[in-house]
């Protein structure tokens, strides 16, 4: 199940200054995990590959996943692999500036009940997801 979530950039703000935030690990988990508890560093090198432990709160109670970011010229390439009681869900994004925008290219694999809310969350959450990065890639 595919989702693409697309902002376009403030005015003003350089592709080169969006990609120095999306490159900027610390700044996509905070941003990608408004209700942030904890994340641990995992492996790899936070300068190209890296995995992390992340822990969230949810609607449903606190949750704890992998995140897996991987630093692209044009962007950066984000993996989460939950454990749910109902199965493993994972949601591999894509977000790359291009053509005067961030577009997020969103796959999301697991259950099919999963998968549905899945991309409800994805597309409800994440243009607001896009604003806070812009936003912290203009300051």
């Amino acid at each position: 199940m595919c989702t693409t979530v697309s902002t376009p950039l403030p005015a003003g703000l350089s592709a080169e200054a969006v990609l120095s935030a999306l490159h900027n690990h610390d700044l996509m988990i905070k941003t990608l995990c408004p209700a942030l508890v904890s994340y641990t560093f995992e492996s790899g090198n936070a300068q190209t590959s890296a995995t992390y432990c992340v822990t969230d709160k949810k609607p449903s109670g606190q949750t704890t996943y992998k995140l897996t970011l991987t630093n692209r010229a044009t962007g950066v390439d984000s993996l989460v692999i939950a454990r749910p009681p109902v199965g493993v869900l994972t949601i591999s994004g894509k977000w790359r500036v291009r053509d005067g925008q961030l577009i997020e290219d969103v796959d999301i694999d697991g259950n099919y009940m999963m998968k549905k809310m899945a991309k409800g969350n994805v597309e409800k959450t994440h243009p607001e997801q896009h604003g806070k990065l812009l936003q912290q890639a203009s300051a």
